[in-house]
């Protein structure tokens, strides 16, 4: 199984429905199961999104404390089920709220993950730039908490 580091708040948000894409200035080949491994330390203090915090108002809060307790962590797993090139006419169709959870422009990439799987015990684990492969002792721990995922 493949991984992917991504910071918080990006992560959590990407694990609780309120955002669908990943945006990258790369891509991959690769699709199928991918472990979201939230990066060591947030890009900036959550303050700094206030924008998103806004957005989101109404719907969805943090959870401070689950929140500062998945750094280094895979927190779900999830279906990398497409990577699309951002052209303008894609960027548009996009919600706001997805806009604001990520870096649109031309020629990036919005990876599309799907069938996301929260782990009920974050799991701790180093984590890697690029994709990277799910040691084999955490993929166990993995399928322990998830058994028969699909």
């Amino acid at each position: 199984m493949q991984a992917l580091t991504i910071h918080e708040p990006w992560a959590s948000l990407l694990v609780k429905g309120k955002k669908q894409f990943e945006t990258r200035s790369w891509q991959r080949n690769y699709r199928g199961r991918l472990a979201i491994h939230v990066g060591k330390e947030p890009l900036s203090p959550l303050e700094d999104y206030i924008d998103i915090l806004f957005a989101l108002k109404g719907t969805f809060s943090f959870d401070e404390t689950y929140f500062n307790s998945t750094f280094g962590k895979i927190i779900a797993i999830a279906t990398l089920k497409d990577i699309h090139l951002m052209t303008d006419k894609f960027i548009n169709e996009q919600t706001e709220l997805e806009r604001l959870t990520g870096f649109w422009e031309p020629g990036l990439y919005a990876w599309e993950l799907t069938n996301i799987k929260p782990l009920s015990e974050p799991i701790a684990a180093r984590g890697m730039p690029g994709l990277w492969a799910v040691p084999d002792d955490i993929y166990v721990q993995i399928q322990q908490q998830l058994g028969n995922w699909t």
